[in-house]
């Protein structure tokens, strides 16, 4: 169960709200072996103050105890519904499988090593309907319940050579003062809460998630996207939870303990997201402030890292495929925001 202390949970009444009335929500959590977190991340789950909801557990093939620990706790309750994989199909392949099964009017993605406030749902689900062009709500994450806790994120910010960057990751909340509601460029993947319509309007040949991803920078790809079809992400501090870092590629220590497919993956999805996204007047300019990091990647791995250059191949063998994903996102940004919803 959520523990931060007071200092970090500290924030204004939660919006009241008649409970029998509130709308239902999809809530979505990929495991794989995540026997060690699953239990308490199913517990605040379960604490919510917004109890009208329905949590699909997809499992990717765990080899551990995390759908027994997820079973036994279905039993005790209705809304937990457990839905076993016979191959793991990573990050994005499980949540596609919920997205594509459900139909709820938002769906809040759950990372099986985070611990949500109690009203953390009732408080992005009021935030969502402050502008119907917010599709995404992002609270505020931190490592650790300590007093005085550093934040994992606070929202993303995109930065000019096509990558995204944690806001305030690491800071601690003495350091950064008062936060309030803010527009920010995307959400990290940990805990986002999406309406249905922008689930609806980025999806790319009926995929929400980029399954070629399968996991690392899917969360990059979405803001990217979402911004292109001109959708707004809502930074709200006010919804809060404990999320400790895992995966840090940039960290050449953290880097070098992760297994060959895991650090080929960041590099290829880097260089996809680029092809499909980049719009076509930016492409020189992209290709200007992008250039410098990735030939320094490419040079890495050819010095250290060489079954990385898998990446390198996978993108070229899969050119035609990529480009035709490019095509129908930069085709659907020409058109500016327009929902599904409201364009049927």
């Amino acid at each position: 169960m959520f523990t931060a202390s007071p200092a970090a949970i500290a924030s204004p009444p939660a919006p009241s709200a008649e409970k029998d009335a509130q709308a239902p929500v999809t809530l979505s959590i990929v495991t794989w072996n995540s026997a060690d977190s699953i239990e308490a991340c199913l517990l605040s789950v379960l604490a919510q103050t917004h109890r009208n909801f329905e949590l699909w557990v997809v499992d990717n093939a765990s080899a551990d105890d995390t759908c027994a620990i997820v079973a036994s706790l279905a039993e005790t309750d209705k809304r937990i519904k457990l839905h076993r994989l016979d191959t793991n199909t990573g990050f994005c392949g499980g949540h596609n499988y919920t997205l594509n099964r459900t139909s709820s009017e938002a769906v809040l993605l759950v990372n099986p090593d985070t611990d949500l406030a109690p009203d953390y749902l009732e408080r992005a689900l009021a935030a969502l309907q402050k502008d119907e062009r917010i599709g995404v709500v992002c609270g505020l994450l931190l490592q650790s319940p300590e007093e005085d806790a550093r934040i994992d994120s606070a929202g993303m910010q995109a930065l000019p050579d096509g990558r995204f960057a944690l806001r305030l990751h690491g800071v601690r909340q003495s350091q950064a003062g008062p936060l309030a509601p803010r527009y920010v460029d995307g959400a990290d993947g940990a805990l986002p809460l999406y309406r249905r319509r922008f689930i609806d309007d980025l999806r790319v040949e009926g995929e929400f998630f980029d399954p070629r991803f399968f996991a690392h920078k899917e969360d990059w790809d979405v803001a990217w996207r979402g911004k292109l079809l001109g959708w707004r992400t809502l930074f709200e501090p006010a919804c809060r939870a404990i999320h400790p870092r895992q995966f840090q590629p940039t960290n050449l220590r953290v880097r070098l303990r992760m297994s060959r497919k895991v650090r080929a993956n960041a590099v290829r999805n880097q260089w996809i997201m680029l092809i499909k996204n980049t719009p076509r007047k930016q492409v020189w300019q992209m290709v200007t402030r992008a250039l410098p990091r990735q030939l320094a990647i490419l040079a890495y791995m050819l010095v250290a890292e060489r079954t990385s250059l898998s990446a390198l191949r996978y993108v070229w063998q899969h050119r035609k495929e990529i480009l035709i994903s490019r095509q129908l996102i930069q085709s659907r940004a020409r058109e500016g925001w327009a929902p599904v919803a409201a364009a049927g």
